[in-house]
């Protein structure tokens, strides 16, 4: 029998212990100013962050990363628990209070992958990397390349490329003459999400789609392949989801409700994140054959890979036979979370979490992000021992389920809704850290946050912040924005809680393979831990800034700016041939409002934190509340056209990418379709946000 959820959002985030502060020290870096704190306060939580980052030590998380890497990670096994239990025995240890969360959810898994080549010539395709090698442990239970939530299937037909499987992609096809109808389509990785390769096929006609990792994207093209450098061997095979992701994450058959007892479930057939086209993945060195054997038109510049001759699009003579047999059924997934409780205001929260399953090994993805946050937790632990509590309580989560579709981040959003609506203030996200260059996305709201903090953290092996490093030449970062594919989805894109994603990356070829092992880790990707290390300070640092704030440093003014630009984006959509005519300028006049009254409000927060001997708490308080309030003004309960589980109207993930943004969502397809009904209804929804959103902000700069 599964433990029960928590009554509340993990027990109400745990008891309000009142623990005294440790005395005040002295401010580090060039000014006691800190964007949300009195000077005070800014002293005091300065000299805790330097406490916390020269804690924070690289021996630490290699440890941890190589205990959880040392075996399949994949959702629904043996080893998912597993590793499920090696976290909470860790937080344990760490003298943090533990919560879990439990689901069963509909899950995939292949019994056979059969990919058969029929002609010209006959030739089976290998569905499994060669075997492991000696440093490589459980190396039997490491799953066969395949494609979650693929059918099952069995088709016989001629080979269509169609190279990433884009849009202009199958344009590019059908201007050629080439129709996939009743083909096989072979695309390649990358470009765009691999789910949304498989529902276009499956719109063109396709009985079956193969997905194959290029050498030019991430093989011996890019350089030494694994072990003797970072990037895909001929044998390494990418597996991953296609579940329809922008129509809704979490389980299929659970679609805005938690997968606990008692809630009813649509069946298979109703699920319309599910596709219903076989798909499966293969290596390169297997796809090779097929593509050399391809006649019909040599395929487009842009189409030809990294495989040393020339490609063709098809269809024939290359055949394919593809028999996948995958069995469904209910899986467990379990959540784990370590409870720091605040002091002042034990009930408003701050979320830092990374996945902890893995498609294989995942000492990358997403064992680094989650070891980044092992660590923070392992630092806290350390501060709460010598009496030190946050200001507001700190969460960590570390979900399970995330490769299959955001399972378990989507499953607890959905079940704590409303607690996280009421009382989260910000939900900070990690997935993947062991890299040389740093990257992070977030709601504009939080920029200034992100920037400040990464002025604090030095950048490992260079006397740069990470800050500078990050920025090169440039003026300013690039902070990308917020669509999907991990696990900010829900609590962002949902319930409209301001969200940030922040860790290292760097070029590799080991993504969902069996090579995303320790030994890449160490010897390409990060050696010594010490980006994992850095990833942990900029979280834990953020964390820290958003718990301990006398007012949150959310800037909803420069949101605002944001929000203009892409009015003025969506002008310039208009104007393309066959595009809707919507009048924008009341959108762009009630964005400039928000604006306005943003900066309203921000500046009577300044003026209250500047007073020598401290603010009002009342009036605070209430600045904290609206400012909670801003990003869920976003929100819009109707959901998106024809996707109503994603309700932010700024930010959605775009229905043709699957991961990367497409802002003002409600509107911006309906223009391009030419529908000036749809348009201009999820205008005035906008409008309406923009205005609760400035009248509250005003409210709260007079009190």
């Amino acid at each position: 029998m599964q433990p029960k959820p928590a009554p509340s959002a993990l027990a109400a985030l745990a008891c309000a212990c009142a623990f005294a502060a440790s005395s005040t020290a002295a401010a580090h870096g060039p000014s006691a100013q800190l964007d949300g704190y009195t000077a005070a306060n800014a002293a005091r939580e300065r000299a805790y962050e330097q406490r916390f980052q020269q804690a924070v030590d690289p021996a630490s998380l290699g440890a941890a990363n190589r205990t959880l890497a040392s075996h399949n990670r994949l959702d629904g096994t043996a080893g998912d628990r597993l590793g499920f239990e090696q976290s909470m025995a860790m937080l344990r240890s760490y003298g943090l209070q533990v919560r879990s969360s439990h689901y069963s959810v509909y899950l995939s898994k292949p019994r056979s992958i059969e990919v058969t080549m029929t002609a010209p010539t006959q030739r089976a395709l290998a569905t499994i990397e060669d075997n492991g090698f000696p440093w490589q442990q459980d190396t039997q239970n490491i799953v066969v390349g395949y494609n979650a939530y693929s059918p099952s299937g069995d088709v016989t037909a001629p080979v269509v490329y169609a190279n990433y499987g884009r849009p202009e992609d199958f344009a590019a096809l059908d201007k050629l003459g080439v129709d996939v109808h009743g083909k096989i389509v072979l695309v390649r990785y990358g470009k765009n999400f691999r789910g949304v390769k498989t529902h276009l096929a499956e719109q063109h006609g396709a009985v079956g789609v193969i997905i194959y990792s290029d050498p030019e994207d991430d093989g011996f093209v890019k350089g030494p392949v694994y072990p003797n450098g970072p990037f895909r061997p001929a044998d390494g095979i990418q597996r991953g989801s296609i579940q329809y992701l922008w129509e809704y994450p979490g389980d299929p058959l659970t679609p805005g409700q938690p997968s606990v007892p008692g809630t009813q479930r649509i069946s298979p057939d109703q699920a319309e994140n599910l596709s219903h086209t076989p798909t499966t993945p293969i290596s390169y060195r297997e796809a090779e054959p097929l593509l050399r054997a391809l006649g019909g038109t040599e395929a487009p510049d842009d189409f030809q890979g990294g495989l040393g001759f020339k490609y063709h699009v098809g269809p024939g003579p290359t055949s394919v036979h593809m028999k996948l047999d995958i069995d469904y059924g209910q899986a467990p997934l379990n959540d784990a979370f370590a409870v720091i409780p605040g002091r002042r205001h034990p009930d408003q929260f701050v979320m830092l979490g990374g996945h902890q399953d893995a498609w294989t090994y995942g000492a990358n993805d997403d064992l680094s992000g989650w070891s980044s946050v092992l660590e923070v937790g392992k630092r806290l632990g350390a501060l709460m021992r010598q009496g030190w509590r946050p200001d507001r309580t700190i969460v960590l989560a570390g979900w399970d389920g995330e490769e299959y579709g955001l399972l378990g981040s989507t499953e607890w959003t959905e079940q704590y809704e409303r607690v996280l609506h009421a009382k989260a203030v910000a939900y900070l996200n990690v997935d993947i850290t062991a890299g040389q260059e740093f990257g992070a996305g977030a709601a504009p709201a939080l920029d200034k946050l992100l920037m400040d903090v990464t002025k604090t953290v030095p950048e490992p092996g260079t006397n740069l912040s990470v800050y500078d490093k990050w920025r090169g030449d440039s003026q300013a970062p690039t902070i990308d924005r917020l669509g999907s594919g991990s696990d900010y989805t829900g609590p962002f894109d949902h319930v409209g809680v301001p969200s940030m994603e922040a860790g290292y990356t760097s070029p590799s070829g080991e993504y969902h393979s069996a090579y995303d092992d320790t030994y890449q880790l160490e010897h390409f990707l990060d050696p010594g831990y010490v980006h994992e290390a850095a990833a942990a300070k900029v979280l834990g640092v953020a964390a820290l800034r958003l718990a301990n704030a006398d007012v949150y440093p959310l800037r909803y003014s420069d949101y605002a700016t944001a929000v203009v630009g892409y009015v003025d984006d969506l002008a310039k959509v208009e104007q393309q041939p066959g595009a809707a005519q919507v009048d924008l300028a009341p959108l762009r006049a009630a964005a400039q409002d928000w604006g306005a009254a943003a900066g309203g409000l921000e500046a009577r927060a300044a003026q209250l934190l500047a007073r020598r001997h401290g603010a009002r708490d009342w009036a605070l308080r209430q600045i904290n509340a609206t400012l909670m309030r801003q990003e869920r003004w976003l929100i819009t309960p109707v959901g998106l056209p024809g996707r109503p589980w994603f309700r932010h109207q700024i930010y959605a993930p775009g229905i043709n990418s699957g991961y990367a943004t497409q802002e003002l969502p409600g509107m911006r397809d309906a223009v391009e379709q030419g529908d000036v009904a749809t348009a201009t209804r999820y205008r005035d929804l906008l409008i309406a946000s923009l205005r609760r959103a400035a009248a509250d902000a005003r409210r709260a700069a007079a009190a």
